[in-house]
């Protein structure tokens, strides 16, 4: 078959395939998977040409560790450092040691069992980042925290594809020592070419108004890197992986990322298509009882590590069972320090077609787990026994979550003396409160059932403060619907939640962070010329403003013609941007005041 006849057979299986995984599983590179086993050699054998399967494979691996080297935050991790070990750091070390440990009872050879548990240990990052953001739960603290934990398995698979090299045989003390100076050096050059030539060259081309050339820019750094890395003997994929970072580390990281973004996940499914015509189903026609333990033991052993760990931290059954799912499985990382391996002649096929199928059946299970979990499971674990009516405290307010929005309007309440009650399953020592005659219950509130418990039947005033907006949105519902006379006050993450409140009817909606920034910009207009009274009129009247566009915006009861005028929040912020009025421009300086008006086409006196 010809090559071109394979290429367009690859594309036309992965518009297919790759929708249909994104549809049912959430998740495209699934798709890609799935399309390289059927093509390749372990279903139809339709592309079986080793050398176009090798090169795929080079240039997906060299793309990913790119990516992941474009979205490293080395400074978020050194700010989070303490809070990382513990959290994301701990259960990987743990993860390790088990999974070595089931490697060596297997294998019996100690330097095998150590790569593979090491490799099976790191989870599959695209999977997990892909899977939160169909969910639309990239923001919520499950996110975050899974993406946290992500970034720490990027730097663990970086350094132990730096450590690959001292485990030949032909490695000597004097050969690790200068192997890592000259990671060291370039580490250390790197930093200084992206002060002093990196972004001078990025804002040159600004200044000379060239943003286009951008993209040549950007691929010149990093095939320089990649020479650089290349020309000092260190693996190329560290070269992508600061190559990315140093991209990134610069003022211009938003418009590289505008320009590189859109080929994000096809650059990626290319190293799964890859993993997946290389696949061979042999293993499990051989022994497909002991390939299928193997799955189930590698799920079972990383997500007890990860639940027990994440529990004795928070606390939260739901946040705990919900980040073991999602890191559960072992991916593209754990394939490159295999695939290392055995390039370097560590591993051999034998070992490593089974631990591949192995890899690939636990992220195939992920997005089914992930399912069960929230629709089944949760449900069933989390229901308590509601507290006895007669031991149920009356009061006239109940506040469900108290995080950081919930905890400064209980302070509020109880300086003017109010009772009230607070329900939260993630603040287990709140309890506190009860000594000032307030009521705590210790409870999901995502589980209606425990709405009585917490006196909702005694409630005039219910404050809904939860951080998740699919949880906020799951119970204001059926707040609406079961106890219509009950008036509600409710926090909004952001616009976008205000809009989806506003149309299940909620009046009284505060969005999270609004007061603060609009107190902040009154501070700026005294701080800039205007009086104290001048400001705070101003204030008010864009607040007006901003309340009048946002009524004019929720979302009628054709939301899908909604969605298409605003397709995201940078869409809408343009349109807020567009239809401002200039409130007053009596404390600005003359000549700010006829560029504003110049500027301000909509402007009407």
């Amino acid at each position: 078959m010809s090559l071109l006849l394979q290429i367009i057979l690859l594309l036309l299986a992965t518009l297919i395939f790759a929708p249909l995984a994104k549809r049912y599983a959430s998740t495209s590179i699934l798709g890609y998977l799935i399309v390289g086993l059927l093509l390749g050699s372990g279903v139809f054998n339709l592309i079986h040409d080793a050398g176009l399967i090798s090169q795929m494979t080079d240039l997906g691996m060299i793309m990913l560790m790119l990516f992941l080297g474009f979205a490293f935050k080395p400074q978020q991790l050194w700010v989070q450092r303490h809070s990382l070990m513990i959290n994301s750091g701990l259960p990987l070390l743990l993860s390790i040691i088990f999974l070595v440990s089931a490697s060596f009872f297997i294998l019996q050879d100690f330097l095998k069992s150590m790569i593979l548990g090491f490799a099976l240990a790191l989870s599959c990052i695209t999977l997990v980042q892909q899977l939160l953001q169909n969910k639309i739960q990239i923001n919520s603290k499950l996110g975050q925290t899974a993406l946290s934990s992500l970034q720490l398995h990027s730097l663990f698979a970086v350094v132990l594809i730096g450590l690959f090299p001292l485990l030949e045989d032909t490695a000597s003390t004097q050969h690790g020592i200068a192997y890592f100076a000259a990671i060291i050096a370039t580490i250390s050059g790197l930093f200084l070419a992206s002060r002093y030539l990196v972004r001078p060259a990025f804002r040159f081309l600004a200044h000379r108004h060239s943003i286009e050339l951008i993209p040549v820019l950007g691929l010149l750094i990093v095939l320089s890197v990649v020479l650089i890395i290349d020309i000092l003997n260190i693996h190329v994929l560290i070269g992508a992986f600061l190559a990315g970072i140093l991209l990134a580390e610069t003022e211009f990281k938003v418009e590289v990322e505008r320009i590189i973004s859109p080929f994000r996940d096809a650059a990626i499914g290319l190293l799964f298509l890859a993993i997946g015509l290389g696949l061979s189903l042999a293993p499990l026609l051989q022994s497909p009882l002991f390939i299928l333990g193997c799955i189930l033991g590698l799920l079972l052993i990383k997500t007890v590590v990860i639940a027990a760990c994440s529990y004795y931290q928070h606390r939260s059954t739901k946040f705990s069972l919900g980040l073991s799912i999602l890191l559960t499985q072992s991916g593209e990382v754990s394939f490159i320090l295999l695939k290392i391996a055995e390039t370097e002649q560590l591993l051999n096929k034998e070992i490593l077609q089974p631990t591949l199928l192995i890899i690939f059946g636990s992220m195939l299970l992920t997005p089914l787990l992930y399912w069960l979990m929230n629709a089944k499971i949760l449900p069933l674990i989390q229901k308590k026994t509601p507290a006895p009516i007669q031991d149920v405290p009356q009061h006239p307010i109940l506040i469900v979550g108290f995080g950081r929005f919930g905890q400064v309007v209980a302070r509020a309440l109880h300086a003017q003396g109010r009772q009230f009650s607070v329900m939260d399953s993630n603040q287990p020592d709140a309890d506190f409160i009860e000594q000032y005659g307030h009521h705590f219950l210790d409870a999901d509130v995502t589980q209606v059932e425990n709405l009585r418990a917490a006196g909702i039947e005694y409630c005039k005033l219910l404050i809904v403060a939860i951080d998740d907006v699919e949880d906020s949105m799951n119970l204001v519902r059926h707040l609406r619907l079961n106890y219509p006379d009950l008036s509600l006050l409710v926090r909004a993450r952001d616009r976008h939640h205000a809009h989806l409140l506003h149309d299940l009817g909620i009046q009284h909606v505060w969005r999270e962070t609004y007061l603060s920034s609009v107190d902040m910009a009154q501070q700026a207009l005294i701080e800039t010329g205007c009086s104290t009274a001048d400001a705070q009129v101003q204030i008010s009247q864009f607040q007006q403003q901003d309340q009048q566009l946002l009524n004019q915006s929720l979302w009628s009861h054709d939301q899908y013609a909604t969605m298409d005028h605003y397709p995201n929040a940078l869409a809408e912020l343009e349109y807020l941007f567009e239809n401002i009025k200039i409130i007053s421009p009596e404390c600005l300086p003359d000549d700010q005041v006829t560029q504003t008006a110049a500027k301000s086409p909509h402007e009407t006196s």
